[in-house]
């Protein structure tokens, strides 16, 4: 392009030839479009933000670092209750890292109670171990009713850990540990039957009236099944014996707390509440229907552990992601419409003072010699939870969600659907609305299960 320049005293001016002008213009438009193209999109918005404002977890075999443990006291605040989730309930990694928070959040800032995803009965042998050292923890673990989820290497060494932090502590001090799942209530339920032959004087129960022939076992996919192929009969006929059993223990509360106590008696009652709502959940007509019977179980659960067991006291829930999660969910091609998690419900009850932490993970595989077999994890697209913190770069860290700039990119990527793994299926959620903080690990494996579990899974292959 060929240009003519007239120099004045106080200026120099341009001049285009005319037959130019038309292409000139269409080079500053070109120039400024390529400059639209190079805006970020909201995922490299998020992605970015992410690197900026992480707390690193540089090794999960020591504690964080000053600096790291400071941004996660600023992180945890004044909460109360804080649930700990995980995408998978079998990956090392993960179960390491909350491991970790858990030590974290007992040791650093005073949290002294850890509700599991596990029967209220069955925990109260872990809670007797870490507060008393009473029992062989190895076979405790195994004869948990979700063995095939606690009977880790894993978990074995937090409960040994908290074993330890207890000890030379006054009762007051102690860790405590506590169940919440509903699935397995057969063991409380005979504990109330127990109960009521020692001081029920005339108050006539019996297992077989309460079904718990069909719970042998302890697991749960086995209880669904013998549950599917009773009659309608007889699923009215266990629904009214819970009925009928929980109305005369609230009938004769007086004369059953004088021949006992004031804690035995309201244990004993939920006990009895969970044996009722573990039978609603097996006795419904589907899984999802089931799940929010369930969902609301648990929570029903957790709340009466906080206002009757550690009043006041700071307390951790262990659970995968889509229980402790704030919001609902989706599982597409599992169930339809929005499932509502038993955090929704915590986070009505306690407000600011419940948080949710989420976990996920990049890419990683099982070998085909550990139960259940061989698994691929491949990394996705950043679009998808998973994949966007994979595209951060840092192999394990910490995110609070509720620091990011409203109306920022990475403020519009939170505030949208995303898919998350879950296990085995996928869900769909919005971040923002779900967790408030996040943990990420870049790469995983499968957890170790102890050679008592690893006895037991094959058994279970042999059965089948």
């Amino acid at each position: 392009m060929r240009l003519r320049s007239i120099v004045g005293s106080n200026r120099m001016l341009w001049i285009f030839q005319p037959q130019r002008v038309f292409l000139w213009g269409l080079l500053v438009v070109t120039l400024v479009s390529g400059c639209a193209k190079k805006k970020p999109s909201d995922s490299q918005a998020f992605i970015e933000w992410v690197s900026e404002h992480l707390i690193a977890v540089e090794r999960l075999d020591s504690p964080l670092s000053g600096a790291e443990l400071e941004a996660l006291r600023e992180a945890i605040g004044s909460a109360r209750v804080v649930g700990v989730g995980e995408s998978r309930h079998d990956t090392r990694e993960q179960l390491l890292v909350k491991g970790l928070i858990v030590r974290h959040l007992i040791e650093d800032l005073g949290f002294r109670a850890l509700i599991l995803e596990e029967s209220f009965a069955h925990a109260d042998w872990l809670d007797r171990y870490v507060t008393s050292g009473e029992g062989d923890l190895r076979v405790l673990m195994n004869r948990l009713a979700g063995w095939y989820l606690w009977d880790t290497e894993e978990m074995g060494e937090l409960v040994q850990w908290i074993r330890q932090f207890n000890k030379g502590r006054e009762s007051a001090q102690k860790v405590r540990i506590f169940g919440m799942d509903i699935t397995a209530p057969a063991l409380g339920v005979q504990r109330v039957i127990d109960f009521l032959e020692v001081v029920g004087r005339g108050i006539q129960v019996d297992a077989q009236s309460l079904g718990l022939e069909l719970q042998e076992g302890d697991f749960w996919p086995s209880t669904w099944e013998r549950y599917a192929a009773l009659s309608d009969e007889r699923r009215r006929q266990l629904a009214d014996t819970y009925k009928a059993l929980i109305e005369v223990l609230k009938e004769q509360r007086a004369r059953l707390v004088a021949y006992s106590s004031e804690k035995e008696y309201e244990r004993v009652l939920l006990l009895a509440e969970i044996g009722r709502m573990g039978n609603d959940m097996f006795s419904s007509s589907n899984r999802e229907e089931g799940g929010a019977l369930r969902e609301r179980g648990m929570a029903r659960t957790t709340l009466w552990i906080l206002d009757r067991e550690i009043a006041g006291e700071k307390v951790i829930i262990w659970a995968h992601n889509l229980h402790v999660a704030k919001s609902t969910f989706r599982l597409p091609g599992l169930a339809e419409g929005a499932l509502e998690p038993m955090g929704v419900r915590l986070s009505e009850e306690l407000g600011e003072a419940y948080i949710a932490i989420g976990g996920t993970f990049g890419a990683g595989s099982y070998p085909s010699d550990r139960p259940a077999g061989e698994g691929l994890f491949e990394a996705v697209s950043e679009d998808v939870m998973d994949g966007a913190l994979a595209k951060v770069g840092v192999p394990m860290f910490l995110i609070d969600l509720r620091r990011v700039e409203q109306n920022s990119g990475a403020d519009r990527w939170l505030h949208r659907n995303r898919e998350w793994i879950a296990q085995d299926s996928r869900a769909v959620l919005v971040p923002s609305a779900a967790f408030d903080l996040v943990y990420f690990v870049k790469d995983i494996s499968r957890s170790q299960p102890t050679p008592l579990a690893l006895q037991r899974f094959r058994s279970l292959g042999e059965q089948h």
